[in-house]
């Protein structure tokens, strides 16, 4: 095993939670603001501190020292997503994790929430999520919603230095934020973390700069992968009328643009806060416009890594929660995931510190390729998403309580946070995970239902398991049809619907596709498959 990076990703993962966990306190306000938070106006560690959750007709609850917030929710989310071969399971992650999610989340962003509440429907799929509501529109959503939580796959990844990991997160990205500053600010911050990673430090200006020239590559990435090139991206094209090319270098003119000015700014004086200042101005990070674009928000955590590289991750990340008016947990999130890379992990206190090591150290075993645990998620084909925010709590026949899709919890504390229709109560779920969740008073459903503990770590000596064209391609090589699939024995999905196309639309073989999707890949791939053989089906009808 290889300690060393054991050991970084575990820091990495106690860092990014210490950054959101003080930087939630000081989060968007201003020195009065804090003042009313923590009773002072300057912060040297996480304290406990009081919320108002749930909206205007909320509550506001006591907070201790060292909670987090949505970042590191999200970031754990996808965590418990990644399966033990390193595939990242989109479905369970869009379908369960997210609309559960809604239920105990704290400080979560506008476009996130609708993003998740949306996938509550049976018809939307993680790649057909074009949300609009409430001033709210997927297209643009650009903010920092998904970089701060896509450090579970540069922390799994098998073939780090070939960035094996862009793929998982452009496609985590496109689940809740279709604005292509989204996507490429998940690519910058991933690709600086996989940067500390290696060489033990953060990127310096230029190795910024060539980090930002490879955004490039993310219409390739998107291109690869069957349901975005299909169906994700013509409707992206004709709802934002852009092209995917032109956007995105678009984009990286633009951020390149920012760090120049941030860089110039902060040359301009010595010490490291005052550089962080400077550039956290040139960025425009302390304005409403740019407040939370990703790209934005990206710059800012890697520069503050940069600036501060000759002093601790304390002295740095105080820095950075104490420059009001920005959003200072994801920031100082992103750096501290950054920072963990290369120093000690933190003596803070952290909610739920050894879960986030249990499953660092899970994710290392991926990236080894050893035997380790997965999440037990729900039958993806039979899950039954809650339909409020309210409604995710229940109870067994013996009074236990359970968490829809995550599984058993006991109740921590008696103290609750009460209106005439909801309740807020700390839990802890079986993995060691604490959640505040939402549930109605006098409400709480019972159901069936099972035991959904992590399932036993797989033998050495199991085979790997295989992806779903792998399985595809074996079923075909044991001549379920006589197919000429080509020098290369392969078929993929685009490989397979071309085939159907080609040879008139055969009855008996479309259902046997559809029945291996079904089982294999599940819902969302049948109704991708459906659509291109009905659309396909339709034109050559029309042309007859």
């Amino acid at each position: 095993m290889n300690i060393i990076r054991e050991q970084k990703t575990i820091n990495s993962a106690l860092w990014a939670a210490a950054g959101d966990a003080i930087g939630w306190i000081s989060e968007l306000t201003d020195e009065n603001g804090l003042k009313r938070r923590i009773g002072d106006s300057y912060l040297l560690k996480p304290v406990s501190w009081n919320r108002k959750i749930g909206g205007y007709s909320g509550v506001t609850v006591s907070l201790p020292a060292g909670t987090y917030s949505d970042d590191t929710q999200l970031r754990l989310a996808v965590s418990r997503a990644i399966r033990d071969n390193g595939e990242f399971d989109i479905e369970s992650f869009a379908k369960i994790e997210l609309p559960v999610w809604l239920s105990y989340a704290l400080g979560a962003g506008r476009a996130t929430k609708w993003a998740a509440s949306h996938l509550m429907r049976k018809d939307i799929t993680w790649f057909s999520n074009f949300y609009k509501s409430d001033g709210t529109e997927y297209i643009n959503a650009g903010g920092n919603g998904t970089a701060m939580r896509i450090q579970p796959h540069v922390w799994s990844c098998k073939n780090l230095s070939q960035k094996a990991y862009t793929v998982s997160v452009v496609k985590d990205s496109l689940v809740t934020h279709g604005h292509l500053i989204a996507v490429c600010g998940a690519i910058l911050h991933a690709d600086a973390l996989q940067y500390a990673l290696i060489n033990d430090r953060p990127s310096n200006v230029s190795e910024l700069e060539n980090i930002i020239d490879g955004l490039a590559k993310i219409p390739d990435i998107i291109n690869s992968i069957y349901e975005l090139k299909n169906f994700w991206l013509p409707n992206w094209e004709i709802i934002s009328n852009k092209n995917i090319v032109d956007e995105v270098n678009s984009i990286i003119i633009e951020t390149k643009n920012f760090l120049a000015k941030a860089v110039t700014a902060s040359n301009n004086v010595s010490d490291p806060e005052s550089k962080y200042k400077v550039a956290i101005s040139a960025l425009e990070c302390d304005k409403e416009s740019r407040r939370g674009a990703a790209t934005n928000t990206a710059l800012a955590s890697s520069l503050l890594c940069h600036f501060f590289k000759d002093t601790t991750p304390y002295e740095a990340v105080i820095a950075c929660v104490n420059t009001l008016g920005t959003d200072t947990d994801s920031i100082a999130s992103m750096a501290g995931a950054i920072f963990g890379c290369y120093n000690d992990m933190p003596k803070w206190d952290i909610q739920d510190s050894k879960y986030i090591i249990d499953e660092s150290i899970r994710l290392n075993k991926i990236s080894e390729g050893k035997a380790t645990t997965n999440f037990n998620y729900p039958n993806i084909n039979k899950w039954n998403a809650p339909q409020t925010q309210s409604d995710s709590l229940a109870k067994n026949s013996h009074g236990e309580h359970y968490v829809l899709g995550l599984g058993k919890a006991h109740v921590l504390q008696s103290e609750a946070w009460t209106t005439k229709m909801h309740s807020w109560q700390w839990l802890k779920l079986v993995f060691g995970q604490t959640i505040l969740i939402k549930s109605k008073i006098g409400d709480i459903k019972t159901i069936n239902a099972p035991d959904l503990s992590n399932i036993e770590p797989m033998q050495q000596t199991e085979p790997p398991t295989l992806s779903f064209e792998t399985q595809l391609h074996n079923t075909v090589l044991q001549g379920s049809f006589d197919y000429d699939i080509g020098e290369n024995n392969r078929l993929d999905l685009d490989e397979i619907t071309n085939l159907l196309i080609k040879e008139g639309f055969n009855e008996q073989k479309i259902g046997h596709y559809l029945i291996e999707l079904a089982d294999k890949k599940g819902l969302e791939s049948c109704i991708g498959f459906a659509a291109i053989i009905g659309k396909a089906f339709i034109a050559r009808k029309k042309k007859h």
